[in-house]
């Protein structure tokens, strides 16, 4: 009896692609559609545990909802969009530093589309949606690869620096925030230095994935190099710093319309640490852990009642998370139709001369 072919992991389905088939496109997403659905039904659960657990249950928790304004509420979901809105100018600028061209409309519905691929494991489903700026554009999907790669960098880098500004106001939670921060930008380390890449490739790695870094990972540090400098970073700052803010902000949003006024300024920190703790677990989408440390968060420092807490807790979930999710997969369904009829002819670079540009950063 022949032995059962071992499924594919979806990081191997995405590096073994070079020109990708609209079938091998599609194929990839639909792997991304099954970690949101299960992620999905994972966070109900969540949902109404936190419900039932609450001092209230889960019609306590219900009626807490159902009794909201809701015109504060959307608010929320307002300042959601207005985070993706500005983060939006940073994609568009690393693109126009690439020299990639593409149309301002297919570029942001492409950008929104990313969201819904945040529920995958380290977010590499966002790599994705680069065949389709490959497929829109005259450019090869490996020049395109730094600027996702880049892009999911500095989203964390704005958060930890919006955090480490809330640690220095609130020092209790400082300890905690920088531990945290360290331990999320030290993946990004392999990923941004080359000589480090280097070291994978000749020492480390072996077998298929080996011969994907010596094909493809020359190419992209000669375009990521264009990417990884002060001046980007810094001014990525610019966009991520103040996106996060607005995101931080509907935990705030969200108890002021349940009728619960509390400082702006701790419920902001109560929704970093939240995500922080959240992030540590290493869950996709922080589904579970955030949750649980936020409906504890606000009870603790605001002296409110286990019910509204995982009321308000829920509302912002729905608000930053399952907005984003829902938001993206509506522009990813949109930017099917960009993979049917015909491709624009391709502009194949010779290898070697990125090979060389490439060595010089290695």
């Amino acid at each position: 009896m022949a032995a059962k072919k071992k499924k594919e992991t979806l990081w191997q389905l995405i590096v073994k692609q070079k020109n990708p088939s609209r079938e091998a496109y599609f194929k990839l997403v639909h792997r991304v559609i099954g970690f949101v659905v299960i992620l999905l039904v994972a966070s109900l659960i969540v949902f109404v545990g936190i419900a039932i657990f609450s001092k209230g249950g889960l019609l306590g928790v219900m009626g807490t909802i159902e009794h909201v304004n809701v015109l504060i509420y959307l608010l929320a979901f307002v300042f959601q969009f207005l985070s993706f809105f500005v983060r939006f100018f940073k994609w568009r600028y690393y693109l126009r530093i690439l020299k990639i061209k593409i149309s301002e409309v297919k570029n942001f519905v492409i950008y929104l589309s990313l969201y819904a691929m945040n529920l995958t494991p380290g977010r590499i489903g966002r790599v994705v949606s680069a065949y389709t700026v490959d497929r829109v554009s005259n450019t090869h999907f490996i020049e395109i690869l730094p600027i996702v790669s880049v892009d999911i960098f500095t989203d964390f880098l704005g958060f930890v620096v919006l955090s480490l500004i809330f640690g220095m106001l609130f020092v209790t939670y400082l300890p905690f925030i920088l531990i945290v921060d360290f331990v999320i930008l030290l993946p990004f380390i392999f990923i941004l230095n080359p000589w480090l890449f280097d070291i994978l490739k000749k020492r480390i790695l072996r077998g298929k994935l080996s011969e994907v870094f010596a094909l493809y990972g020359d190419e992209y540090f000669a375009s990521q190099s264009k990417l990884n400098t002060p001046k980007v970073y810094l001014l990525s700052l610019l966009f991520t710093v103040p996106a996060y803010l607005l995101t931080s902000l509907s935990l705030y949003l969200s108890l002021h319309a349940l009728g619960i006024n509390v400082p702006v300024l701790k419920s902001v920190l109560v929704y970093i640490v939240s995500v922080l703790i959240g992030i540590v677990s290493f869950i996709p989408g922080t589904i579970g852990s955030a949750d649980v440390a936020m409906v504890a968060l606000i009870s603790s420092t605001f002296g409110i009642s286990s019910s509204i807490s995982a009321a308000a807790t829920i509302m912002t979930r729905l608000a930053t998370l399952w907005f984003g999710v829902a938001l993206g997969s509506g522009f990813l369904f949109f930017s099917f139709r960009y993979w049917f009829g015909s491709k624009k002819p391709m502009r194949r670079r010779k290898l070697s001369r990125k090979v060389n540009s490439a060595k010089r950063h290695v």
